[in-house]
């Protein structure tokens, strides 16, 4: 269930925000099948399965933390065989039960029975944060696999294409051998040419297998289905020009405030604080109230009852010196305490100044962007001018051929360029608690 809940916030968190400059931005909103692969991936990809283990643990080790505060009840019964050295020596061994049952509540433990109790909810929480990071790297390795795996289909059929009309450029050249036309050794380069193209179409091909194999063992689906899934192409969309990009900068106090990693930190703060309240009350008196029945002697039958007695009161436990446990345990906690606040201090730092990389790296990859995009239109331009050239037959099929090439390679050049640059806003968008 939790990961349906992670798909459904990934997908639609930004809806939420009135003025949310990622909305419809994102790769799955401009690919659609790339939703179905996300789903599937947080549902049944390895990280995430393993994350339900990891968070079983964590709520095993919460339950045991709550039994700090809790009440004890604890027995213990022995069956044995008595002697009475005091008494007559004919007497001979008697059988005994003996028997001892205690009900025991912590009253008065300074605190650190509670501290301990936290304990366990505080490293729950850093669990489920972990999850929550787990959930983001699925998310955004699934976005990149899939559009790459989307290119590199494109790669191989155009490879495949290209060893095609090697082949045909070879055939036609033999015809012209046969015809006189052409000499025997002019073949050579035609045929160094196929083997080259279908050299070229078979790696391509098998690129493009090993990152289907790869995406669909990761997002726990057949390969079959996501070929099906990986047709089209990474379609065009608008770029963030600078005065947008620049205006993502009001975003990072929310970010910082809810980055899972200063999340993270400041529960590592919280547990700290409470080893050390631990630590520093080691050596205090702990007060329990307890209530039990207990006999020394008893028969098996039942007929004697000496001894048997009941009881509640107050237990009060002191150490009074443990050589000096409570002080090395104290010093190491403080240590700890003083590292996790620093660590904090550095991770927010850290953190704004990722967030101003990606944000110009953001910047840098749109300008390439648009330096491809307006590459490929003038390409687009030039296959069209050919194919009318072609058409009125002031060039040869061949000038279209090369042309359309000429436009497949710039197509898949821009479409690298593109994911580059959705890489980079889905990492913004991320980064900024937008995604």
């Amino acid at each position: 269930m939790r990961p349906i809940l992670l798909l459904v916030a990934c997908c639609f968190s930004s809806s939420t925000f009135a003025a949310d400059p990622m909305r419809g931005r994102l790769p799955e909103h401009m690919i659609p099948q790339l939703k179905e692969v996300i789903a599937s991936a947080l549902e049944g990809s390895e990280s995430m399965l393993l994350r339900e283990y990891f968070e079983e643990e964590s709520e095993g080790r919460r339950i045991s933390a709550r039994a700090a505060v809790m009440p004890t009840f604890q027995s213990n019964v022995a069956f044995r065989q008595e002697k009475n050295l005091d008494t007559a020596a004919g007497e001979g061994w008697e059988n005994r039960v003996v028997y001892n049952v205690t009900l025991s509540q912590p009253l008065y433990h300074w605190g650190t029975r509670r501290s301990e109790k936290e304990l366990g909810e505080l490293q729950y929480e850093a669990e489920k944060l972990n999850t929550d990071l787990v959930a983001a790297s699925v998310v955004s390795r699934a976005r990149m696999d899939f559009m790459r795996l989307i290119v590199a289909k494109q790669r191989a059929k155009r490879a495949r294409l290209d060893a095609d009309l090697a082949s045909g450029q070879l055939d036609f050249q033999r015809s012209q051998v046969e015809a006189g036309a052409a000499s025997e050794s002019s073949l050579t380069r035609f045929e160094l040419d196929l083997e080259r193209k279908d050299l070229q179409a078979l790696r391509a091909e098998a690129d493009y297998d090993y990152r289907l194999d790869e995406l669909a063992i990761f997002a726990a689906m057949s390969a079959k289905t996501l070929d099906g899934l990986a047709v089209g192409l990474v379609p065009q969309f608008e770029i963030l020009d600078e005065a947008a990009v620049a205006g993502l900068v009001k975003y990072y106090d929310q970010a910082v405030e809810q980055d899972e990693r200063i999340k993270q930190s400041a529960i590592n703060i919280e547990v700290n604080k409470r080893q050390l309240e631990i630590a520093q009350k080691t050596l205090l008196p702990k007060v329990d109230a307890q209530l039990g029945l207990s006999s020394n002697a008893l028969d098996l039958d039942g007929t004697r009852r000496e001894q048997e007695y009941s009881y509640f009161g107050l237990s009060v436990g002191w150490t009074v010196f443990d050589g000096y446990r409570k002080k090395g345990r104290t010093m190491e906690a403080l240590s700890r305490l003083s590292r996790a606040e620093r660590a904090k201090r550095l991770g927010e730092e850290q953190l704004v100044l990722g967030f101003d990389r990606l944000l110009q790296k953001l910047n840098i990859e749109g300008r390439a962007l648009a330096i491809e995009e307006r590459v490929l239109q003038r390409s687009l331009e030039e296959l069209e001018q050919v194919k009318l050239a072609v058409e009125e037959q002031r060039a040869p099929l061949s000038s279209e051929e090369k042309a359309q090439r000429d436009y497949d390679n710039t197509l898949i050049r821009t479409q690298d360029s593109r994911i580059s640059y959705l890489d980079t806003l889905s990492q913004v968008a991320s980064e900024l608690g937008l995604d």
